[in-house]
């Protein structure tokens, strides 16, 4: 018996890590697929706890982002939490976040996985085009990835579809959900089941720490708002 725990867009968020790891605390295979930074105000806590226990790792927009310590962007709000976020990880963590993969392609328990991001950081309206998307648009996203099961990080939204005999998953977020509740959500892979599932915190405590941080009252208030209210930005 095989079980796959997988995540994604933690955002820094230490609370809901933690509910992660009482509910799942002894799982086969964690696989993380990116955005482990930004947004949130414990990338240090979260990073070390990845890097401790995940099995493999993808990186998204905010991993890249702080690795590289490039922090211009449109977003004002992410850029903020950027320069934050880089002004407390060591270089060493910064370089960890530089060198993952984009994509990554690996064999579990004979099912072939591909993990990967879908799209940018604004990507819910394209996780509500995979909820209605057809089956020909599917092939043409997906066909031609080879592999029994693509895992997407990117969207907050969480998502599930089948395309020829292929699963397409999207976990949502643990860290940041905006699918309008503000219960973190996950997937779970075992033996030939994969079920998405939704875990209840208190971000109460992330909330207040977010008080704290050196950013904007706007910029604390919307992230402090999505948190509270699983609303988008």
């Amino acid at each position: 018996m095989t079980r796959i725990v997988i995540f994604g867009d933690l955002h820094a968020n230490w609370e809901a890590l933690l509910a992660l790891q009482q509910a799942e605390q002894q799982p086969d295979v964690i696989l993380c697929l990116g955005d482990i930074v930004g947004y949130g105000p414990d990338p240090k806590l979260c990073l070390d706890s990845v890097r401790a226990n995940a099995s493999h790792v993808v990186r998204g927009q905010h991993d890249l982002a702080v690795g590289r310590s490039h922090v211009n962007d449109d977003n004002a709000q992410a850029e903020a939490t950027w320069a934050h976020t880089c002004s407390v990880l060591p270089n060493e963590d910064c370089h960890y976040l530089a060198s993952l993969p984009a994509a990554l392609s690996i064999e579990l328990a004979g099912v072939r996985f591909h993990l990967a991001r879908l799209g940018s950081d604004d990507a819910e309206t394209e996780t509500q085009m995979l909820i209605t998307m057809s089956q020909a648009r599917l092939r043409e996203y997906f066909g031609h990835i080879e592999a029994d099961i693509i895992l997407l990080g990117g969207p907050h939204i969480p998502a599930m579809r089948q395309v020829d005999g292929r699963l397409i998953v999207c976990p949502g977020s643990l860290g940041q959900p905006r699918y309008g509740v503000a219960d973190p959500t996950f997937a779970a892979w075992q033996d030939g089941h994969m079920q998405i599932h939704h875990l209840h915190y208190h971000p109460q405590k992330t909330i207040r720490k977010l008080s704290l941080l050196p950013l904007d009252p706007e910029h604390k208030l919307q992230l402090q708002s999505i948190l509270q209210t699983g609303g988008l930005e």
